[in-house]
């Protein structure tokens, strides 16, 4: 249910022709009517899921969501309330409710005192409310300016004050104190910082950092009287970074821009954890655990022998905001699309060591797939219609993209792009037999000077390679670099912008209006409207809507963190 309430919402026959082909291998009702289905089409022929995920969910209208400091209970907002439910089971144990003025809860975030008896909301027109848990009433309401959005909000260690971080109409981060028995409060100062900080508490006073917007490093301030900068770490990261964690036992920040993160120890500059995902991240209470949540995954890394090694993934079809362990460390919670959600360390499967971060790629024909893992260096070509065994190629470059133009199948290394030619059929051309295809087999190779962080196509021409802010254009068949000046619309070499490239994985330009128009139901058509197929919601974005083929029985796309390829 929580897997697939959309569909079933909109479409209760295609229970069967979405939810049921979707559905892992081990479920019990796949495995009961699955192969009582009358008609075959649409088929899942790649990426389906082996299991589900252990998890236990409440589904509303939820934002902001916290832990006890316990651990045994966890509260909840909602557009009217404060849920206060079960960690175990999610069963309801109390609502509290706003006062009989506020009609729109919309607010920010929520805190628990230390203690546990109270818990804080902070309204974004009522002010900060604090309930009395044990009582269910309010017990504290406390005004500030209604055109300030609270966003980050934490109590002292003695209960006795909240501290905030305020943005304002202008977006100036503004920071106050709210002495909570009389009531008052004081303004130590404003950040000059564009991007989020991040707000914390130790035992004996009130701490932000912020990033700074050259993007070379960040400042920690005391929050007193006023504020004051304790200290300041350099280390090079890009500019318009923003802060997704921190850990103060550890001194370990993470810090993301676009869709890749880094976690480097401030204290020496040393990077700990270079990935992708960057919605919402979280430290565990000990800096020994570190989440992450992106494209439809959320992964859990471990730290040991020195840096952030992958320890669980799992899957979240909508990736969640609002990461937080528990203060126990036996679980994780987020809240993804207004599904509460809490994971069980314990009973997640155990990720492989050399599990990255899958690329795919298709044929021509829709009948041969090319697959591989990031930052290993072999691509797997599969007959998705045959019996024939899989092709190797052994690119000896660690892979961090990977798409197909054409009959060329294209991989980017760390600081080289090299490409293959293929058959119709989609093996390698001049390959034969069982032999494993090499780097000498390859039609032309480049050399790049830093890591490509965006990777696409140009029509059936070129293949665009961003490294930092220069971008490059190759002929897909030689390797050619291209007159920079043919670049379309919409992408510029010393900027990065790109929006109107048509990439490897979106429909068709003549799809695309047709696919708009039903979008927002669920429903997506072929180029020649002869199928139509019900999108779950995680496939409705631009790079998730897949790619139809040329014979229009295929739509290839990204799932969950997995790609998928449908038959029709």
């Amino acid at each position: 249910m929580t897997n697939f309430f959309e569909v079933i919402k909109v479409s209760a026959t295609h229970i069967y022709h979405s939810a049921l082909e979707l559905c892992p291998l081990s479920s019990v009702v796949r495995r009961r009517y699955y192969h009582r289905r009358t008609t075959r089409s649409p088929e899942v022929v790649f990426g389906t899921p082996d299991s589900w995920e252990p998890t236990v969910a409440a589904s509303s209208d939820y934002g902001f969501s916290t832990w006890s400091p316990c651990g045994r209970f966890v509260a909840a907002q909602t557009y009217k309330a404060v849920e206060i439910r079960n960690q175990l089971t999610l069963e309801l144990i109390t609502i509290l409710q706003p006062p009989g003025t506020i009609h729109d809860f919309g607010g920010g975030p929520l805190g628990y005192s230390p203690d546990g008896r109270f818990i804080a909301c902070a309204h974004y027109r009522a002010g900060i409310i604090i309930w009395d848990i044990q009582t269910g009433g309010v017990a504290k309401e406390i005004k500030y300016s209604i055109d300030n959005y609270v966003q980050f909000m934490v109590w002292s260690p003695d209960g006795g004050t909240i501290c905030t971080v305020e943005s304002d109409i202008n977006s100036n981060k503004i920071v106050h104190t709210y002495d909570i028995s009389p009531g008052t409060i004081s303004s130590p100062g404003t950040l000059q910082s564009y991007e989020n900080p991040y707000l914390w508490v130790d035992d004996k006073s009130f701490w932000i950092m912020t990033m700074r917007d050259s993007g070379d490093g960040v400042d920690i301030f005391e929050v007193g009287s006023t504020l004051t900068r304790i200290q300041s770490f350099d280390f090079p990261f890009f500019s318009r970074a923003e802060i997704g964690s921190f850990s103060p036992t550890t001194h370990r920040v993470s810090i993301s821009s676009d869709t890749r993160f880094r976690i480097i120890d401030i204290q020496n500059s040393n990077l700990l954890l270079d990935d992708y995902g960057s919605l919402s991240h979280c430290f565990s209470s000990d800096g020994s655990l570190f989440a992450a949540s992106g494209e439809g995954i959320v992964r859990i890394w471990e730290y040991t022998s020195g840096r952030y090694i992958l320890w669980r993934e799992f899957r979240c079809p909508n990736s969640p905001h609002f990461l937080q362990f528990s203060p126990t460390l036996s679980s994780i919670m987020g809240t993804p699309t207004g599904i509460l959600q809490v994971w069980r360390l314990h009973e997640l499967p155990t990720t492989p060591k050399t599990h990255r971060r899958q690329h795919v790629g298709l044929s021509r024909s829709g009948t041969r797939v090319a697959t591989a893992h990031e930052l290993e260096n072999t691509v797997t070509i599969t007959d998705l219609v045959g019996q024939s065994p899989p092709q190797f190629i052994d690119t000896d470059v660690e892979i961090q993209r990977l798409v197909l133009i054409g009959n060329v199948l294209v991989v980017a290394g760390s600081r080289e792009t090299v490409a293959w030619l293929l058959t119709e059929e989609g093996l390698v051309d001049g390959v034969i037999g069982d032999r494993r295809v090499v780097r000498s087999d390859s039609i032309w190779t480049t050399s790049q000077p830093t890591d490509p962080w965006w990777f696409g196509v140009w029509g059936q021409v070129g293949v665009l390679v961003l490294h930092g802010d220069a971008l490059h254009v190759y002929h897909t068949e030689t390797g050619e670099v291209l007159d920079p000046t043919q670049i379309p619309n919409g992408v510029y070499s010393d900027r990065t912008y790109y929006n109107n490239i048509p990439q490897c994985n979106t429909p068709p330009e003549d799809s695309w209006q047709t696919s708009q128009d039903t979008l927002r139901e669920g429903w997506v058509k072929d180029p020649e409207g002869k199928h139509r197929m019900w999108v779950p919601a995680e496939w409705r974005k631009d790079w998730g809507l897949g790619e139809w083929h040329h014979d229009v029985t295929t739509q290839f796309s990204h799932l969950g963190g997995r790609f998928v390829l449908v038959k029709f």
